[in-house]
């Protein structure tokens, strides 16, 4: 990242800063960005936890702001540790602007949630209270992030045309995978065009498959993000600004690296399911890496035998709800 000192001397200057957030899991670390227009733009906002809040006055402060002077909100994905302090700044006056899409999931019943993490998480080998804590914690995080980022409180964009914040104009583009509405904002700063890719787009490692979390569509998490890949690859880009790691400028060879990670889980994932195969998901995961500490373990298998099924690779039986997969003797 460019140090706004070095151009202090050419009054048409944009500086963007970015404000780092201490988190409790991995990667331990959550950014934002402040985009230092006349009215100064937030993209992200870090976590709920109180000392976010008080990284955000900090920040803006260390830079001549307060609270009041930030001028717009825009999320990049509906995760806490990017709009965990989306109301402290809505309180001080802010507009909020996400993906629509995003919005109108933020509306959904919580029944019907919790019935697509019953269904997904008994094919995947989830059983008995197991399936019901999965399903609690997808509603619960739910009404968190429907607390957070207030439906009724924000602006929805789409991803067909750009949308104008504070006078700065955004192209979003859809980047799925990490989460099924991510929005990657491309935009021209200073004459270059820059990325704030949020977790779409990472060079320092690759972010988990989590897409939709245990429900509808976990399966087609790996496929998502390659599609996403595909969206980025249209376009050039000077600098990135991502939710995690570092700031970089090759933007192409970060694209590549993702794809080679993705199709290294889908390669790990075929090689479990030739070792332990006919198997459940839970069982193809606990081959792959061992104990599973997190459901984003569970997830990236989940993503990668929708990947394998849909190339051939692959094809699963179901009894009782629960899916085992085999390797296709063809393949």
């Amino acid at each position: 990242m460019q140090d706004p000192t070095d151009r202090a001397s050419e009054p048409t200057s944009v500086p963007i800063t970015r404000l780092d957030f201490d988190i409790e899991w991995p990667p331990k670390h959550a950014a934002a960005y402040l985009i230092e227009t006349p009215a100064p733009i937030l993209v992200d906002t870090g976590d709920p936890a109180d000392r976010a809040a008080e990284t955000i006055r900090d920040e803006l402060a260390a830079k001549g702001y307060e609270l009041s002077d930030v001028e717009a909100v825009v999320v990049t994905h509906p995760h806490s540790d990017h709009i965990g302090q989306v109301p402290l700044l809505r309180e001080s006056g802010a507009t909020v602007y996400a993906p629509a899409p995003v919005l109108e999931r933020l509306e959904r019943d919580a029944d019907e949630l919790a019935a697509g993490v019953r269904e997904i998480g008994r094919s995947a080998g989830y059983q008995g209270e197991a399936i019901e804590h999965e399903a609690e914690r997808a509603c619960e995080s739910l009404e968190r992030n429907r607390r957070l980022l207030d439906p009724d409180a924000a602006v929805g964009f789409g991803f067909d045309e750009s949308v104008t914040v504070a006078g700065l104009e955004f192209d979003p583009i859809h980047t799925p995978g990490h989460q099924i509405h991510h929005a990657s904002l491309a935009a021209t700063v200073d004459g270059q065009r820059v990325l704030f890719s949020g977790d779409g787009l990472i060079d320092s490692f690759r972010p988990g498959a989590l897409h939709v979390g245990i429900d509808y569509g976990a399966y087609e998490a790996v496929d998502a993000f390659h599609e996403g890949m595909d969206r980025l690859e249209e376009h050039s880009f000077d600098r990135v600004f991502p939710g995690h790691g570092p700031v970089f400028t090759d933007a192409r060879g970060a694209i590549e690296r993702m794809r080679t990670e993705l199709e290294s889980l889908t390669g790990e994932t075929l090689e479990a399911v030739v070792t332990v195969g006919p198997a459940t998901p839970m069982e193809i995961t606990r081959n792959r890496i061992g104990e599973i500490r997190h459901p984003a373990q569970l997830l990236d298998t989940l993503g990668a035998l929708g990947t394998l099924t849909r190339r051939g690779r692959v094809d699963y039986t179901t009894r009782d709800g629960v899916r085992s997969y085999s390797v296709l003797k063809a393949a």
